[in-house]
């Protein structure tokens, strides 16, 4: 009782102005006594607290964790008893009894919520459908809704809940824990702009689809949808829709979206793979577009990306088949488009050495007209230059590099010589110009070798360049002597900065005049 009436004490210093505080309770008996009337002092003293207006009293209320905490502090005061009833908003944050959660629903006298939260654990979807359906024509903000899964549900049990339609809310973030989702066949949505629904399994005879549709949801701008699964065919046409994630829906065989106002489409990881993508996109303001899944160019349709900034895309394994799957459809991908300002791409390595193994990158021969090239790389105890240097040898006219290094733990031992991964050997002496290239930075920089032949190439080759900036890897113990060698390989008209980290801060190293 004390915390609480800490906390009570903080609120009205905030918002009471410069009225006296009561003096805080010597004892829990103490505070249950005062609930005729005296709520903060002892006998005879002015309930100072209990005197302020409804509105500013909820204040206080609000800054307490729960709705739960909220309605035992009421007991405090006479004054106080129904206030909880009246706030604006309901948290249950911790794995709640839903039960309770009806109750206090049931209970809570204002017809307009702006917030609802709960957080359940094994939750049954009956009572989970009895919690929505008595917040759905009240609420008017946001609902958060986690219930925390069980292996059951994830294997397909546990039955589905039926949403109700929230015609006034504004945003909506349900994580079902696995449980199946049965939509409304009828109502609109009709504030509703932000829609993220997480480890769900989709039920009923209303199409997902339908439901996202403007019809159905005519102010819906940002949209994300997190493994699920019983989605086979998404067709979704929204006339307002500005954002949408999907991200690992399990078993999805055809896509289809038509939204004019589409600024960016992430789809990662639905289509199965080894099969036949299907997906018609058009989205012709499209400016961002993640496309990390298998593709196919006479399947797979984007029409007109005339405003496309940003390409993110799949991970090209270094070595292996050339039919390798994701990176076959991934060449395809970059064949499509001509020009793309800034592009993401993954390259990685293998664990082992690959003596007798092909370089993936010879089937790559072409990219886009690039001017940011944001490179990662997952060495594996690998050498990375010739590699690197292969991609900037067929679009030379990048003009800013950012290189991420990620080194494996498990891939820390170098490889041996005759891994595949130094070759072509003359690479060290071979004449390049990159005459664009102005700008670079390398992140997780661990001072390896073969990091410092690559840096000593780039700065050879790019004669155009004006800023270096080198981010060392914090686990990676740096020393000054090597600090000295990096900035003595920038040439004056370049500007080299090292960041590296002692005793846990951030510490520069940068060019003298």
């Amino acid at each position: 009782m004390r915390g609480i009436w800490e906390k009570i004490r903080s609120a009205v210093c905030i918002s009471g102005g410069n009225r006296r505080r009561p003096p805080t309770p010597s004892s829990p008996n103490h505070a249950a006594a005062d609930g005729e009337g005296r709520g903060g002092g002892g006998v005879g003293e002015e309930d100072l607290i209990s005197s302020l207006p409804d509105d500013v009293l909820l204040l206080v209320l609000l800054r307490l964790p729960s709705a739960a905490v909220a309605a035992r502090t009421c007991v405090l005061s006479h004054r106080w008893r129904r206030l909880w009833a009246h706030l604006p908003e309901l948290r249950f944050p911790h794995p709640t009894d839903l039960v309770r959660a009806r109750a206090a629903l049931t209970a809570h006298a204002d017809p307009a919520l702006r917030l609802l939260r709960v957080v359940a654990s094994g939750a049954d979807p009956g009572d989970v459908a009895a919690v929505l359906l008595l917040a759905a024509p009240r609420l008017t903000g946001d609902l958060f809704f986690h219930n925390m899964a069980l292996e059951e549900h994830r294997a397909g049990a546990g039955g589905a809940v039926e949403l109700p339609c929230f015609e006034k809310s504004e945003r909506i973030f349900l994580h079902l824990g696995y449980l199946g989702l049965m939509l409304p066949q009828s109502g609109v949505f009709a504030k509703l702009t932000v829609l993220r629904v997480t480890h769900v399994r989709f039920h009923g005879p209303c199409d997902l689809g339908d439901a996202l549709s403007s019809a159905r949801c005519p102010s819906l701008r940002d949209l994300r949808i997190d493994y699920a699964q019983g989605v086979s065919n998404l067709a979704v046409h929204s006339e307002s829709l500005l954002i949408m994630d999907l991200f690992r829906l399990e078993g999805l065989q055809q896509l289809t979206v038509v939204a004019p106002m589409l600024t960016k489409l992430c789809v990662f990881g639905c289509f199965l793979i080894g099969s036949q993508p299907v997906a018609d996109i058009s989205a012709p303001v499209l400016e961002t577009l993640w496309w990390s899944n298998v593709y196919d160019p006479s399947s797979v349709q984007f029409g007109e990306l005339a405003h496309l900034q940003r390409l993110t895309t799949y991970t090209v394994a270094r070595y292996g088949s050339p039919d390798y799957l994701y990176s076959r459809d991934t060449v395809m991908l970059l064949q499509h488009f001509k020009k793309i300002p800034i592009l993401d791409l993954q390259i990685a390595h293998p664990y082992e050495a690959m003596v007798n193994s092909q370089d993936l990158m010879e089937v790559l021969t072409l990219l886009p007209d690039i001017e940011m090239f944001h490179l990662l790389v997952s060495i594996n105890g690998h050498a990375f230059g010739p590699c690197v240097l292969h991609l900037l040898r067929i679009s030379p006219g990048i003009r800013k590099l950012k290189l991420t290094i990620h080194e494996d733990i498990q891939g820390q031992t170098a490889c041996p010589p005759g891994c595949v991964c130094h070759q072509p050997q003359d690479w060290e002496t071979e004449g390049l110009f990159l005459n664009s290239l102005q700008e670079v930075e390398i992140c997780g920089s661990r001072g390896a070798e073969h990091e410092l032949a690559f840096l000593k190439r780039l700065l050879r080759w790019a004669a155009a360049l004006k800023t270096i900036t080198i981010v060392f890897d914090p686990a990676v113990a740096v020393s000054e002597e090597l600090c000295k060698e990096l900035l003595g390989l920038s040439g004056p008209e370049a500007c080299m900065k090292i960041y590296l980290y002692r005793d846990g801060a951030m510490v520069m190293y940068a060019q003298v005049d």
